[in-house]
Parts: structure tokens; sequence; C-alpha cells
């Protein structure tokens, strides 16, 4: 139980590290590029952990997985901010606070049972596969978006609503992934 313990608790390190490292990234590197980006490093990053336990360590797997995590929900986070409307931001952040730790719960669940019948291999599969579907939902959006020659989420939406006194971006165009 000890070693669990001090596993959880180096992906929770790594992730908290890469999650302030998040304020340091420029601003030129937009939302949507941030979403399908660190969708697909999350996806790479379980693959590591789901691999590198096997064939290296998992405490090793680990350390690389753990810089995945929070990116990706810190780019979840600032989507909700962005595409909710100000009366309702609070019910979608609220939502989406939930959504983490009743997923958390699944998945342990999951795990669980896959680790109980399939060893450290199944609980980890979890992760990989939980990952590949959010790479897929990011892959969607931005693809449905790009039929549509719009991506909602690039201009905030006091900027778009013509608000003399809303806020306005920087003249710098944001860098897309088109």
């Amino acid at each position: 139980m000890a070693a669990s313990g001090l596993v959880y608790a180096e992906f929770g390190i790594g992730s908290a590290l890469a999650g302030a490292a998040c304020a340091w990234l420029p601003q030129k590197f937009s939302l949507r590029a941030r979403y399908v980006s660190f969708a697909a490093i999350l996806c790479a990053g379980m693959l590591v952990l789901f691999i590198g336990a096997q064939l290296v360590s998992l405490p090793a797997a680990v350390a690389v997985a753990s810089f995945t995590v929070a990116p990706y929900m810190i780019s979840l986070y600032a989507l909700t901010e962005r595409l909710a409307p100000a009366e309702r931001a609070a019910v979608a952040m609220t939502i989406l606070c939930a959504g983490g730790p009743l997923g958390t719960a699944a998945g342990q669940a999951v795990s669980g049972r896959l680790a109980d019948a399939q060893g450290v291999d199944g609980a980890l599969l979890v992760a990989l596969i939980v990952a590949a579907g959010a790479l897929l939902l990011a892959l969607s959006a931005f693809m449905a978006d790009r039929q549509r020659n719009i991506w909602i989420i690039d201009v905030p939406p006091r900027e778009a609503s013509g608000d003399p006194g809303a806020f306005r971006a920087s003249a710098e165009r944001p860098l897309s992934i088109n």
C-alpha cells in the first residue's frame, strides 16, 4: 500500500509542475492549439505509462506520464470558461468540477476490477483508452469546426459581441493548427 501511495504522489507532483508551467505558455499558443495538442500529449503520455510500466518500470513511466494530465485539464477549464455564457458559467464550471471526481471514481472502479483480473497492465489500459477518447473528442471538435470554417473559442465572447466596453484581445493573431 505504501508503494502505491508514493506512485500516486509522484503522479500528483509531476502533474502540478506541468500545470504551473502552463502559466508561461505564450499567448500565441491558441486555445484551439492547446486543446488538440494537450489531448495528443495526454494520449502519448498514457501510452508511455502503459508500455513503460511493462518495459522499463512503473515509477519511470509515471514520471513521464504525470506531466501530461494538468495541461489537458487546464485547457478543458479554459474551454468551459470561454464557451459558457456568462450567466451559465458557474453551472458549467460546477458540472466540469463534479465530472472530474465522478470520472476518476468510475475509472478507478474499472481499473480495480481489471487489476484484479489482469494485473497492472489491465488497470493501465483504462487510462490509455480514456486518453484516446479525449484525443478523439478534441480531433472531432477540430474537424467539425474546420468544416464550418469557424472556431468559436479563438475569440473571447465579449469581443465577438461587439460590446465597445468589452475585453479586447491583443493585436497578435494566435497560432492556429489549420
